[in-house]
């Protein structure tokens, strides 16, 4: 693996280039092996950008269809960028290994001495003296893992345990006044009918499908959630919300727990972001039909992932959520669904993109709560216009809601 010159631009890069990174990342360099047409998968692939190697098509595409079959079902793709590469670029090369293999990791190459490591959360320098300054080349270092590694069950489950308290809630937190407002919005997207049963089809913290429970009236509510942290809290909230009858159970959409042998289909299913966490689309819109009972009705709501903040996002971060990628638009929603038997009722956007998610977190952060009224009614007032216009509005929201009814 090592270049005849270590330092050389073109050059692939040498173990001790990579000792950080790989101590970071948990990973062998005994074991990095370089793309090839080896037909052994192996646990971690090294492909190496030249200076001038740009993200053309071509070169994607032929990345792509070599990357995925030569690593194991949960390996690492390195893809090592000499000099220093600006954001849309890294965003292109990330868009050019979806939907086979998703980036997680940025890790960056000072001058100095330091790596950096970027996450969603943010940057860190890691840990250590840094090494001489000059002795590694200034470079970027994206990590991409097989998507389906990334979305298994277990990591799914995992990853939603670890945030089940932040998903929650804190009613104290300046930006709460916004996020109640849009479960509210989601939950009540829907006329009374005789909503007598409630399921809530991947219910996080539970609070969507309680408050479409006490709006309707109903006498049951039903939720599942791949995460046992989830489903005991959304257990705890809808006890304090007083809904007796309300039972929950782990699972995933594709496959859903309910309704189980003694249920029938719900008069009223209610999916809030959760489409975009599918890892087969397909399987999970077959699953959420076979919950809704003919002449039920099923809401529906997501991110818009073609919203104006979210095509600015994909192409100017490197490092976005998966969902973010993954994430379906409204008609290709309104297409799945009507095939499967339902017609649509009404849909609109909510939530505001670009500067209100901006705004919302500065006055989260450091104006300790000024804007929140401000930014929610021009939230409502938005979502109301829109709702009005028909959807016309939709570029204007990073996240939609549709009705639908079942035919009887």
């Amino acid at each position: 693996m090592p270049p005849t010159n270590p330092l050389s631009r073109s050059g692939p890069p040498s173990p001790t280039e990579l000792a950080r990174a790989l101590t970071d990342l948990d990973i062998d360099p005994a074991l990095v092996q370089p793309l090839s047409d080896d037909a052994t998968p192996a646990s971690a692939r090294l492909v190496t950008i030249a200076p001038g190697q740009l993200p053309t098509l071509e070169r994607l595409t032929t990345l792509r269809s070599r990357a995925l079959p030569a690593l194991t079902p949960d390996g690492h793709l390195l893809l090592h960028l000499s000099g220093r590469r600006l954001d849309p670029e890294l965003a292109r090369w990330r868009d050019g290994l979806w939907p086979d293999l998703h980036v997680t990791r940025r890790y960056t190459f000072e001058a100095s001495g330091a790596t950096t490591r970027t996450l969603l959360q943010g940057s860190t320098t890691l840990p250590g003296a840094p090494d001489r300054a000059g002795s590694i080349r200034v470079a970027e270092l994206l990590c991409a893992r097989p998507c389906d590694h990334v979305r298994s069950p277990a990591l799914t489950a995992q990853k939603f345990d670890a945030n089940a308290a932040g998903w929650d809630g804190d009613p104290h937190a300046t930006d709460y006044l916004h996020h109640r407002w849009m479960r509210r919005h989601v939950a009540q997207f829907t006329p009374r009918r005789a909503h007598m049963r409630v399921l809530d089809f991947g219910c996080g913290a539970g609070w969507v499908g309680i408050e479409a429970a006490l709006h309707q009236g109903a006498e049951s509510l039903r939720f599942f959630d791949p995460s046992p942290e989830m489903v005991r809290i959304s257990t705890k909230n809808a006890q304090a919300a007083g809904i007796h009858d309300a039972q929950g159970t782990t699972g995933f959409g594709e496959a859903p727990p309910y309704p189980n042998t003694d249920d029938a289909p719900f008069d009223l299913v209610v999916s809030s972001g959760v489409l975009s966490f599918a890892r087969d689309l397909e399987a999970w819109y077959d699953g959420l039909a076979a919950t809704v009972a003919p002449g039920g009705t099923l809401i529906v709501g997501d991110l818009h992932n073609r919203s104006l903040g979210m095509r600015r996002r994909r192409t100017t971060r490197p490092i976005l959520p998966i969902r973010e990628l993954a994430a379906a638009t409204p008609t290709e929603a309104i297409t799945a669904m009507e095939a499967r038997g339902f017609r649509l009722e009404r849909r609109g956007g909510y939530q505001l993109t670009d500067p209100f998610p901006q705004l919302l977190h500065l006055d989260s952060t450091r104006l300790r709560g000024v804007l929140a009224h401000p930014l929610s009614w021009c939230n409502r007032l938005a979502s109301g216009i829109d709702r009005a216009l028909g959807a016309r509005l939709a570029p204007l929201f990073d996240s939609w809601v549709i009705r639908f009814r079942r035919e009887a």
